[in-house]
């Protein structure tokens, strides 16, 4: 099988190539939710045992999202001149690097080191594997595959976590982080087979094709907070769960997969919420529901109330993510042809500045303020998020009958 950036969608051998596609691009985005996942409750011990305060620890985990910010762009770059296949190699083995750093090093620098690595690596993938997707299925296709890729990146948020943590307590704080190593080892293997030298390439989207369209405001304060209440307590709960619930990572990690199974539960309700009420309020729902479960988590002890309160927060952030898919086609299809890669382009920035912002706040209020302080916080942010976007939904102007033409040339259908 092989990829002809100079064959169109639909030649001889297009099902064998965008499968391949489709298996290194799925592959790829599993790999790096698992080794994200198995380190959240294992980089949190390993740093406060060698002295880093809270706000050191969530500088660890935002270092993550700052770098896979900085190397998306240059990997844009890369595969526009050279293909799909160098930088899916690379980016898988700065991938094992970062995890053989992870096993081996204990110094806080160098572990901040290891996660800027990790996040770099999974800027190449995420660029690359979803480009090659995108570049060997036909439009009609397209929405499907993405589906399925983005699909398995939620199994790897789903089992990195307990993953990660069984494997500390039972073996090593080493042992998860050399499981990691093999799998992503096991995954540079398949992409050596399966992607060719000769690959396709596909017009990366700009953001300025988009500038101006209603609706952008909307998308980034929606995908910003959602990532944000996700990641504003991965770097400080388990730092609470170590000190006031005496558990170890084995716990920590059920403790999230836990969320990643309400993750996974919580959009097909956020969906048919959607089909009667508007985006705006199903997100300042979700907003409302997670500030509550923050508030509670600040005063509750046990890991299974913790874990159940923690569910909440994440049902919550997925009712805020859940309406951008709505709003995202909104800006898309608004003109033609469709500007689908500017409007992901715009979703990857407005997520990672969540991913970056929202664990260096969590340190930063957890050494100030303690952990009830920090969730208070929280809450209070998720409150003004919510009633900002029920005034911004007050201000706008009913839906129009199935069939008419919105003023941005959205077709309104039944």
């Amino acid at each position: 099988m092989e990829f002809n950036r100079k064959e169109p969608v639909r030649g001889t051998g297009q099902p064998a190539r965008s499968t391949a596609a489709l298996t290194v691009a799925s592959l790829g985005l599993a790999t790096d939710a698992l080794v994200y996942g198995m380190a959240v409750p294992v980089l949190p011990k390993l740093a406060s045992e060698h002295g880093t305060r809270p706000l050191g620890v969530g500088l660890m985990f935002a270092v993550y999202a700052g770098a896979l910010v900085a190397a998306t762009p240059a990997a844009g770059l890369w595969v526009d001149r050279q293909g799909n296949r160098r930088p899916l190699l690379a980016g898988v083995a700065g991938l094992v690097a970062a995890t053989v750093l992870f096993a081996f090093v204990r110094d806080p620098a160098l572990l901040i080191v290891a996660r800027a690595l990790q996040g770099a690596a999974a800027g190449v993938v995420w660029t690359a594997g979803l480009a090659l997707v995108a570049a060997t299925h036909s439009p009609q296709e397209r929405g499907k595959a993405m589906g399925v890729a983005l699909s398995s990146f939620a199994v790897g948020t789903l089992v990195g976590p307990p993953l990660g943590g069984l494997l500390a307590d039972w073996l090593d704080p080493r042992a998860p982080f050399l499981l990691a190593a093999a799998i992503a080892l096991a995954d540079g293997v398949a992409r050596w087979f399966l992607v060719p030298p000769d690959t396709v390439r596909e017009r990366r989207g700009r953001l300025a094709e988009i500038r101006g369209r209603h609706g952008l405001v909307q998308v980034v304060v929606l995908t910003a907070t959602g990532a944000a209440l996700i990641a504003f307590l991965e770097p400080v709960l388990p730092l609470h769960l170590f000190t006031t619930e005496n558990a170890g990572p084995g716990a920590v990690g059920v403790v999230f997969g836990v969320a990643g199974v309400a993750a996974a539960v919580a959009p097909p309700l956020a969906g048919a919420a959607l089909r009667r009420v508007a985006p705006g309020p199903v997100a300042a729902t979700g907003c409302l529901l997670a500030a509550v479960a923050m508030l509670a988590l600040g005063g509750l002890h046990g890991v299974v109330p913790i874990a159940a309160g923690l569910a909440v927060v994440t049902i919550g952030a997925s009712l805020v993510l859940t309406p951008t898919v709505t709003v995202m086609s909104e800006i898309a299809e608004a003109r033609q042809p469709p500007a689908y890669g500017s409007v992901y382009a715009l979703y990857t920035l407005a997520y990672t500045g969540g991913l970056t912002v929202a664990p260096l706040g969590a340190g930063w209020s957890m050494q100030s303020l303690g952990f009830d302080g920090a969730t208070r916080v929280a809450a209070g942010v998720a409150v003004a998020v919510a009633a900002l976007l029920l005034w911004r939904s007050r201000r706008r102007p009913a839906r129009p009958p199935a069939g008419t033409e919105t003023p941005s040339g959205i077709h309104e259908s039944t």
